[in-house]
């Protein structure tokens, strides 16, 4: 019941509250605690762990936007990694990194290995002859000219702009291409895009998309923040604009801050250039005959046998050739300055001693056609020892028994030589070029009939002595008087050039031990010696010397051979007063 004012009365008041709580309390109650929870509630690191996993997991099952945008974040956290803590990265993909190298080798090798066989089988081709002439005719390399006429299409640069300022943000351009002035061409399809804009479509959202320049076709794609262009080579697909856009807006997405806080500092976009590598790629055509008939095979087996003989007589010419001159520069007395060859002549020139056997009969010996050896040598004289001793042979005729060699600039001589003939080998010898001294130490001198016999009687006098003494008799040292004499007839029968001496060997019986033996034989000689040194009588050096009992003197009895070898005989050396050693008789 209302009261009479038209106020509710408290009771009624009551009851209506009341009322509302019964129907609606418990959703006021749970509303007003979710409204302090929400007022009271902050954004912690531990609620938002707590609903992250399945917020990506939701994000991710719905596009690819969240792993792209994490995609740089991920890079350089990776990056940082691999700079921080290598070994572990490396201990980390060591599993997958074998596997994937081999992988990428044996797709190279597919690849060269695919190369090589159309290359020999266009180059063996008519369309590659033509190439080739096309190649020498126009200065182009041909592998350029195989690309040219090969090729479907090739994405050869990439260009990404800024669209507000048309500044160039990063560019890539082919391996085999020089790089060009990527500023200065940024500019001008800026400038190119914005003519065709203004001009055709004004007051529209149109743009420039395409144009071409003789073989080349620029391909722009344009986005809210940056345009994309692709400078390709040959006819491209329509797929290839699809794939230009698919990379601007990967762009978009990886560079959204660094795009929209642009101030003309490209160095946050150096990343960008791997992205824009993806879009550089070649397409060749790889269709062809792989049939083809019998006769240009035969015909191209027959081109190939032919070359093959040709190249197989140029290589054996030019191993002829060298052959021939290592023999002539090794040729004692030749010395070649010039050596050259024409199509079917050989010229040589050089120096050539008179004695050295000339070119021509070098060559002939070796099995070579002389008649086309065009040859110009002057004269000089060679000390190659050869030639030396070619030229003292021509000089000095050595007897029967002798032999003439070469040592350095020394003639030597060996054997057995009269007299005379060493007389005039001293004399002639300062008249051979390239001979500076004689050494006649192993010459024997054959005496004048003459002097022999006395050279005889001298071998044949004996000094004798007691059992075990070595002092000298009366009639010994009478005997050694004597010797001087015979020594002084062979003087003058030689000639003022030569000198006569002895030489003394002292000998011993048998009697007593060899070491006394020895030393008993050593006093003859030297006591023999001495006795002909005081009388003036020249004796050989070194000095004299005893044999003891080795050597002995034979006799008919053992009585008269121990008389014998208790003796010191002698022996005539002559040698000439100049230098050049001793010689025996």
């Amino acid at each position: 019941m209302a009261p009479a004012n038209g106020d509710d009365s408290p009771t009624d008041a009551q009851e209506f509250a009341r009322l509302r709580s019964l129907l609606v309390g418990r959703e006021q109650a749970e509303l007003e605690r979710l409204r302090r929870e929400i007022r009271d509630r902050t954004l912690t690191a531990e609620n938002v762990g707590r609903h992250l996993p399945e917020a990506i997991a939701l994000r991710a099952e719905s596009d690819d936007q969240l792993a792209r945008a994490l995609m740089p974040t991920l890079e350089d956290a990776f990056t940082e990694s691999v700079q921080r803590n290598p070994q572990q990265i490396a201990q980390a993909i060591y599993p997958t990194l074998g596997p994937a190298i081999r992988k990428a080798i044996a797709e190279a090798i597919g690849g060269i290995v695919e190369g090589i066989n159309r290359a020999l089988e266009e180059g063996l081709s008519v369309r590659g002859l033509k190439w080739r002439i096309e190649a020498w005719r126009s200065g182009v390399p041909y592998a350029q000219v195989v690309m040219k006429h090969a090729l479907v299409y090739r994405v050869e640069q990439a260009y990404l702009i800024h669209a507000e300022t048309g500044l160039l943000l990063s560019h890539v351009t082919a391996p085999d291409l020089a790089a060009p002035d990527a500023d200065v061409i940024a500019g001008m399809l800026t400038a190119i895009r914005d003519f065709a804009r203004d001009s055709f479509a004004a007051g529209t959202d149109g743009g420039l998309h395409a144009f071409r320049v003789g073989d080349l076709s620029v391909i722009v794609e344009a986005g809210p923040r940056a345009l994309l262009a692709a400078v390709v080579r040959g006819h491209h697909p329509p797929a290839l604009a699809e794939r230009l856009q698919e990379t601007l807006e990967l762009v978009h997405l990886q560079f959204a801050g660094p795009l929209a806080r642009f101030s003309g500092d490209a160095a946050p976009f150096e990343s960008a250039r791997a992205i824009l590598a993806e879009c550089l790629e070649t397409v060749v055509d790889t269709s062809g005959k792989t049939h083809r008939g019998l006769v240009p095979r035969l015909a191209w087996v027959a081109v190939f046998v032919a070359l093959a003989f040709v190249g197989y007589i140029l290589i054996a010419s030019q191993i002829k050739w060298r052959r021939a001159l290592a023999t002539l520069r090794a040729e004692p007395g030749l010395v070649v300055l010039d050596a050259h060859r024409g199509l079917r002549t050989w010229h040589l020139q050089g120096l050539r001693d008179p004695l050295a056997r000339p070119a021509s009969v070098v060559l002939a010996g070796l099995g070579f056609d002389t008649s086309r050896v065009h040859e110009t040598w002057a004269p000089y004289i060679s000390a190659d020892p050869g030639v030396v001793l070619r030229r003292a042979l021509r000089v000095v005729t050595a007897p029967k028994g002798v032999e003439l060699s070469i040592a350095g600039d020394t003639l030597i001589a060996t054997g057995a030589a009269p007299v005379d003939w060493i007389d005039a080998l001293h004399a002639r010898v300062a008249a051979i070029p390239g001979i500076g001294a004689v050494s006649d130490t192993r010459l024997t001198v054959i005496l004048p009939l003459a002097v022999q016999p006395v050279a005889d009687s001298v071998a044949a006098s004996h000094v004798f002595f007691e059992t075990g003494s070595s002092r000298l008799s009366d009639a010994a040292q009478a005997m050694l008087r004597g010797l001087g004499g015979s020594l002084r007839t062979i003087e003058a029968s030689l000639g003022p050039a030569w000198r006569a001496e002895l030489d003394v060997v002292g000998r011993t019986d048998t009697t007593g031990s060899e070491q006394l033996n020895r030393a008993l034989s050593d006093d003859r000689a030297r006591v023999a010696t001495d006795f002909l040194l005081h009388a003036g009588i020249q004796t050989t050096r070194p000095a004299p010397r005893g044999i003891g009992t080795t050597n002995p003197l034979p006799a008919q009895t053992l009585e008269e051979r121990a008389r014998v070898n208790r003796s010191v005989s002698f022996a005539v050396r002559v040698r000439r007063a100049e230098p050049g050693g001793e010689r025996k008789q």
